[in-house]
């Protein structure tokens, strides 16, 4: 095995470079693959670790509205609280949070919903329209004496035209 940095010869089970002393351990697990799979794995370990400790769940519908109704819900809730309940404005105030929350909460995860589909869904195909009409091909030449310029059809043909041309040159010019 070869040291990346230095490219000295190693031992394949060596730790580190001999030459250099740079960790040369993982060099085998990602000249095989291996070490984006365990990458991955241990990404995935990570992830899901976050998800079960916060409680969070890949967004869905279903949750953002569910989300959204329970904050409509204290929403009324509040408005009752404050109309019907003699002091109920400091309840109902306060009741207005956990509302606004809900209701971010759902709508956020909506519009998230949303752009995940959109980033889905394969786009749907439309011609792209140019100023520039499309090349004619090779073998319809514009009418003799027209003035008209066209463009070779290639690179290649435009450098190499010259070639099926016999020289008229003498052999001492040069």
């Amino acid at each position: 095995m070869y040291c990346p940095k230095c490219a000295t010869q190693n031992a394949d089970d060596a730790r580190f470079c001999r030459g250099c002393g740079t960790d040369i351990s993982l060099v085998p697990q990602a000249v095989t693959g291996a070490l984006a799979e365990r990458l991955a794995a241990v990404e995935e370990t990570r992830d899901g670790r976050r998800r079960r400790r916060k409680g969070e769940r890949p967004p869905s519908i279903e949750r953002a509205f569910s989300k959204i109704f329970m904050g409509l819900a204290f929403v009324l809730i509040a408005f009752a609280i404050v109309t019907q309940m003699p002091g109920g404005f400091t309840w109902g105030f306060w009741l207005l949070l956990p509302a606004a929350a809900m209701l971010s909460k759902g709508v956020g995860m909506y519009m998230r919903v949303q752009e995940e589909r959109k980033r889905l869904t394969p786009p749907a195909h439309s011609p792209t329209y140019t100023a520039v009409p499309p090349p004619r091909p090779a073998s319809v030449l514009p009418p003799r004496d027209t003035g008209e310029m066209i463009p070779p059809p290639s690179v290649t043909e435009a450098t190499t035209r010259h070639l099926g041309v016999p020289a008229e040159r003498e052999r001492g010019e040069g």
